[in-house]
């Protein structure tokens, strides 16, 4: 029996091995030519409809008045531009709770693709139920981030916040780098304008979002007590992975092409400004007197 168990161990491991050769041949092979969608893609077009499971967070809304959860726009628009370089519908399903949790793990059964920022998990691969998720090699989600601290308090450099707590919505490209490059506290609420709105409330010492967010919360007139760090924090540039569900090499350079082509055209930006707009514009609601509901 014992010697049976080994044969099936090494038999995993041969397989494992086998997809990443697969996946590293496909890569290679790719890196200047389009790539057909691969036997697991074609079965989504076959169906007309690709599943993605993506991040969801309830908006500003009165006390005693909550809104359901909806889904992040920015994840939305990033399953959208797959799905037409597919050529099929997008269907979105929320993934409810923290990446990882019983909930969040439950929902994604039926989806065949998560982009919901990045979805670290202690074992260091993510996980979809009890099956495997196979990480896009590019994360879609990458760009200068920057830290916004109270206008009068001492902090200059991002130096000055080693120990301190510092605000980062779920899915944050930054919060890796938060804790490595300067020693930082992140402290993750359910979404970036739920980040903002503890960070009004004196949870942290400063708040960590997208640099073109920053831009915008700083117009706001009630933001004006508020300044930037100076200096940018860099995104993990393999935290915010698409993760499939399936291990076909071939669709996953299928993926990593649409990755760096959404972020060489364009759509990147586009998606990055019009996050920045939303949250811009939710920040302006807490001022008349909606809140944030978890």
């Amino acid at each position: 029996m014992a010697s049976l168990r080994g044969y099936r161990w090494l038999a995993a491991l041969l397989a494992l091995a086998g997809i990443a050769t697969a996946y590293a041949a496909f890569a290679a092979y790719a890196i200047d030519r389009p790539v057909a969608p691969g036997p697991w893609l074609q079965t989504v077009q076959q169906r007309g409809t690709l599943v993605v499971g993506v991040r969801q967070y309830a908006r500003p809304a009165p006390p005693k008045a909550p809104t359901p959860p909806e889904p992040d726009h920015f994840d939305v628009a990033m399953a959208r531009y797959v799905a037409d370089r597919l050529g099929v519908t997008l269907k979105v399903a929320g993934l409810p709770g923290e990446p990882g949790s019983s909930a969040w793990q439950a929902a994604q059964r039926d989806v065949d693709v998560v982009i919901a920022g990045a979805t670290p998990t202690p074992g260091g691969d993510a996980v979809v139920s009890n099956a495997p998720v196979v990480p896009v090699a590019s994360a879609y989600a990458i760009g200068e981030g920057s830290l916004l601290v109270l206008r009068g308090s001492r902090y200059q450099r991002t130096d000055d916040l080693r120990g301190q707590p510092v605000c980062v919505g779920q899915g944050s490209a930054y919060a890796t780098r938060i804790a490595q490059d300067f020693q930082g506290v992140p402290k993750v609420y359910a979404s970036s304008i739920r980040a903002a709105t503890g960070f009004l409330a004196g949870e942290c010492q400063a708040l960590a979002d997208d640099t073109p967010v920053v831009a915008r919360l700083l117009t706001l007139q009630e933001w004006r007590f508020y300044r930037k760090l100076d200096g940018d924090l860099q995104a993990d540039a393999s935290a915010a992975r698409i993760g499939l569900h399936a291990a076909d090499p071939q669709s996953a350079v299928w993926f990593e092409q649409a990755v760096r082509d959404w972020r060489r055209d364009g759509a990147l930006q586009r998606a990055r400004e019009q996050r920045a707009g939303d949250v811009a514009y939710e920040a302006s609601q807490l001022q008349d007197g909606l809140v944030c509901h978890s």
